[in-house]
């Protein structure tokens, strides 16, 4: 039994449809383009006060973790730590506020401090 041939048709010719297809690659090009640039705008109104309140933020957070009990707190292991080397640490919490003034100071005065620097 002869198999018989198969015809190389396409329903999708180059020379036929590359216009079309050009231009709905462009299309979609440019709306995701429209879609990415009110994102970033949106991110970019919403990151200032963000950065703003994220010490206190963290302040909080370090602040619930250690008032939590043991038991009912979330176990990540961690190699290479012991349980209790968190509390043998030492450090006071005036430092850990300078610091964070700090941080928070130089973020303020970027602009500035470029400016003085370059």
């Amino acid at each position: 039994m002869a198999a018989t041939p198969r015809s190389n048709t396409s329903y999708f010719t180059l020379p036929s449809q590359w216009l079309p297809t050009a231009a709905l690659i462009l299309l979609c090009g440019f709306l995701l383009y429209v879609v990415y640039d009110a994102i970033m705008a949106t991110a970019a109104e919403l990151m200032p006060p963000l950065l703003t309140i994220s010490p206190l933020l963290l302040v909080i957070v370090v602040h619930w973790l250690s008032a939590v009990p043991p038991s009912s707190r979330l176990n990540i292991p961690m190699p290479g730590s012991e349980p209790g080397a968190i509390h043998r640490a030492g450090g006071s919490p005036w430092g850990v506020a300078f610091v964070l003034l700090l941080l928070f100071l130089l973020i303020s005065y970027q602009p500035t401090l470029h400016g003085l620097i370059y």
